[in-house]
């Protein structure tokens, strides 16, 4: 699987807070680093870059980048220096907005990041074997919080300009008709005589007998809910074995399919599913359906409201960029 552009981009600005919370970034500005790139006079070190290559290899890896592939570790190496450049812009732009860090947060945090070890000695291997001191982590997490200070007031203010138009939304809504439908679901109650795939056969079978004595008892007149009380292996059991309204995607596929197969009123033969064997009455249904446009009305604003301050954060970013004096020392691929 090729990591898609779309996917980098959209991993872009993840990546950067995933990066400053994930790694102290070991910054100490010693001679021999080498230097990756420059923002506006401030250099960005080659360690800095590998821990946060390492982070990026990490996350990609989801996407299904493989080690060896050489175009793809281009695009992400890029990316990573794009972030590392984002993020002391930001920074930058955090200082010339006058943001102000609370020194007390900064102590509070380093406290409960220490706590995470059980000995004083474990959090001084931790910052040796990182190749950091206190003192480095206590920057990073103050331009850390700069950039999050800097975050909330650019949201603050791009929330108070997006708002959404009635017209906007109504555009939105018919032009999604096919995505805004409330899918298919069905209500339905079982029960389960709980038995492990890897089980051996005597047991599947003793669970099998079990399950069929069940059958029997409701076939001769005896009560559902009475018997999932009684009998059932599922938490469902309290309420008489009621698993309330779910689509088809919340259950295992043999469950689902005699699930939404059997008709209102009645109850299964035996289902077998990884965790078990199963009987099931279903006892509501409902169609899928066109949800209407007072139903999503809130939602398709939240939605659309969100794109404009997400556009207006990069074009900001963007800004950033076209104004700063960045050099940089690695090979650019054109994308």
């Amino acid at each position: 699987m090729k990591i898609s552009l779309n996917n980098v981009r959209r991993f872009a600005l993840v990546f950067l807070f995933l990066f400053i919370a994930s790694t102290a970034m070991a910054a100490d500005e010693k001679k021999e680093d080498g230097v990756v790139a420059q923002v506006n006079g401030q250099p960005i070190s080659s360690r800095d870059f590998d821990s946060a290559m390492e982070v990026a290899k990490q996350q990609f890896a989801g996407l299904g980048w493989q080690e060896g592939d050489k175009e793809q570790q281009q695009k992400i190496e890029n990316l990573t220096l794009d972030r590392l450049i984002d993020f002391e812009l930001l920074y930058q732009a955090s200082q010339k907005e006058k943001i102000n860090v609370d020194e007390n947060a900064i102590t509070e945090k380093m406290a409960a990041f220490k706590k995470q070890f059980p000995s004083d000695k474990e959090f001084q291997d931790f910052l040796t074997t990182n190749h950091l001191t206190e003192d480095i982590m206590q920057t990073q997490l103050l331009r850390k919080m700069a950039i999050e200070g800097l975050q909330k007031k650019l949201y603050d203010k791009f929330s108070a300009e997006s708002k959404v138009t009635d017209e906007e939304l109504q555009q939105f809504y018919d032009a999604n008709k096919d995505s805004i439908k409330q899918p298919e679901k069905v209500r339905a109650s079982h029960i389960l005589v709980a038995v492990a795939p890897d089980a051996d056969e005597a047991t599947k079978k003793a669970a099998m007998e079990k399950i069929k004595g069940i059958q029997k008892k409701l076939q001769d007149g005896g009560d559902f809910a009475e018997l999932a009380k009684e009998s059932s292996d599922c938490p469902s059991k309290a309420n008489g074995g009621d698993l309330d309204f779910f689509v088809r995607q919340q259950m295992v596929k043999p469950f689902a399919d005699v699930a939404f197969s059997t008709p209102v009123g009645q109850t299964s033969d035996i289902v077998t599913t990884e965790f078990g064997y199963h009987l099931i009455k279903v006892t509501d249904k409902q169609p899928e359906k066109l949800l209407t446009f007072d139903e999503v009305k809130e939602k398709i604003s939240t939605y659309l409201s969100q794109q404009k301050i997400d556009n207006d954060f990069e074009a900001y970013l963007k800004g950033l960029r076209d104004q700063a004096d960045i050099k940089r020392m690695l090979p650019v691929q054109n994308s």
